[in-house]
């Protein structure tokens, strides 16, 4: 009778220090370690997991104990169970601590302050390759942008997101592949413009284009499309620039000799 009345007064007694435990926020770790214990002991998957594979297989198992595994070390030494809810709750905060920390480190492109806005062009596909500030505009709104499918562009007001951009056809091809822009140093009127992205041959070129009026009108100078198919045809630029030597004008275009040819020859020049 005695032995049968102290084990009353122990399991009131657990009762009770549990319901104290339940209810106060900061929980012991020895008590956590010993309900733990407790809650792996009692585990659910503790006669599944040990199954061999084909027992496990035969019991439409998976072949592997991986998820009762997980099960196991996930599961919280209090409630005994994987708090599944308290992940969401988590992960929303951690989402928000990364929004915080791009603010902080304005970083362009990673938070509402420093996102990126669309300029254009929009109405024609195409990647953006080559773009060029008008030399002669002393406010910087005029702007070139060329497209590796889209041919050549204009903004005369690039500050405003309404501003339309024209595209430049009335003597450049529509649908040309500008792939780098510039002006020479010594005549900001003189523009050139380098055609045609050898990468994948996403976009045949053809040739050097050059305006002598700031862009309004542009004419080919060099290279481009000769009617041949040996290789001989310049239809590939990836860049251009223009040295101030002394007050001579020097012209270089980077050129891909390789990939001219339909298909593309073997040698690379």
């Amino acid at each position: 009778m005695k032995s049968f009345y102290k084990k009353i007064i122990l399991f009131v007694s657990s009762f009770f220090v549990l319901f104290l435990c339940l209810n106060i926020d900061s929980i012991s770790t020895e008590y956590k370690k010993v309900s733990h214990k407790k809650f792996l002991e009692n585990s659910p998957f503790e006669d599944s997991k040990n199954l061999s594979k084909k027992e496990r297989r035969a019991a439409g198992l998976p072949p592997n104990q991986y998820n009762e595994q997980m099960w196991e070390l996930s599961i919280d030494p209090i409630v005994g169970r994987p708090m599944i809810e308290k992940l969401y709750k988590l992960q929303e905060e951690q989402r928000k601590i990364r929004i915080e920390s791009a603010r902080k480190t304005l970083v362009p492109g990673e938070s509402a302050e420093m996102a990126w806005k669309e300029r254009g062009p929009n109405n024609v596909g195409g990647r953006t390759k080559g773009i060029m500030f008008d030399p002669n505009d002393s406010t910087d709104e005029t702007v070139f942008a060329g497209g590796v499918s889209g041919g050549l562009f204009k903004n005369t007001n690039i500050s405003n997101p309404n501003s339309k951009w024209v595209n430049i056809t009335q003597s450049i091809p529509e649908n040309i592949a500008v792939m780098s822009m510039t002006y020479d140093p010594n005549n900001t009127q003189i523009f050139y413009a380098a055609t045609g992205e050898s990468y994948a041959r996403a976009g045949p070129g053809n040739g050097l284009w050059k305006s002598t009026n700031g862009g309004s009108t542009w004419s080919k100078v060099w290279g481009g499309f000769n009617g041949a198919n040996d290789g001989s045809s310049i239809l590939y630029m990836s860049d251009v620039v223009v040295r101030n030597n002394n007050g001579n004008s020097e012209v270089y275009v980077s050129v891909d000799l390789g990939s001219n040819s339909f298909p593309p020859s073997n040698s690379n020049g």
